[in-house]
């Protein structure tokens, strides 16, 4: 699975002045994009995929070009701050936005809470999605009991009301003895469309990758000038390409 085409990968070649072909040698190419792509989606923590009919499907003949969110099954606290305790010593959790506890997720472009598995009392989980007891929101905040925040940059986050946790009667008294690891979280992110300059990017990298191959078949690749140094020059391209996210 990648985020480019061969023909992406091509296009760099030339456009760094190298000879390859990778029609000549499909399968290394190949492994060159996809070995490029998933390192990019975890240090961006960002997985993108192309819409129904986008250009980029037709000409991906070679590669498999993601076309859908990506799911994710996550364990999470509720933030606490400990200058702020309750009668027994314990933290009370940190809120935002009122009675909502923020909680900053794993990846950025969230796009569906599935499954929201909170800790009670006695230790087991309820899935507040599946009960009708929780209301689903959006931002800003409305009165439900969760709802999720994707800022510009595409950071998400998970807004939690804690008055939910608190016990009968009590104000300032929660029915959790500890706020770690009380949340599973089944959730799906993305972003649709893969931007131009994210191709551009991954395509420049794979052809750095070819460029110092000596098994790619660059016609005479051992009187290419500085293969190395080309190769440098595409990796900084794509870095350049990618400031923008990071």
């Amino acid at each position: 699975m990648g985020y480019c085409t061969l023909e992406d990968v091509r296009r760099a070649l030339r456009e760094a002045d190298l000879p390859g072909d990778v029609s000549q040698d499909k399968r290394i190419a190949v492994d060159a994009v996809t070995s490029q792509t998933e390192p990019l989606r975890k240090s961006l923590k960002r997985h993108w995929y192309a819409q129904e009919g986008a250009r980029i499907l037709d000409e991906a003949s070679e590669i498999t070009i993601p076309t859908s969110p990506k799911t994710r099954d996550d364990e999470y606290d509720i933030p606490t701050s400990a200058a702020w305790t309750v009668d027994d010593g314990g933290p009370m959790p940190k809120t935002s936005q009122g009675s909502y506890a923020k909680i900053d997720l794993a990846r950025r472009d969230a796009e569906a809470v599935s499954a929201l598995h909170v800790r009670t009392e006695d230790g087991t989980y309820e899935d507040w999605a599946a009960s009708a007891d929780y209301t689903a929101g959006s931002w800003p905040p409305s009165g439900a009991d969760y709802y999720l925040r994707v800022n510009n940059g595409g950071w998400s986050r998970l807004y939690l009301d804690t008055t939910n946790l608190l016990k009968d009667g009590e104000d300032d008294e929660y029915v959790l003895d500890s706020f770690a690891n009380s949340i599973y979280l089944e959730w799906s992110h993305g972003h649709e469309g893969i931007p131009e300059n994210v191709r551009r990017a991954v395509a420049f990298r794979a052809a750095a990758d070819l460029t110092e191959r000596p098994s790619f078949s660059i016609p005479d690749n051992s009187q290419v000038y500085g293969a190395e140094s080309k190769a440098e020059d595409l990796r900084e391209q794509a870095d350049e390409l990618l400031k923008v996210y990071t």
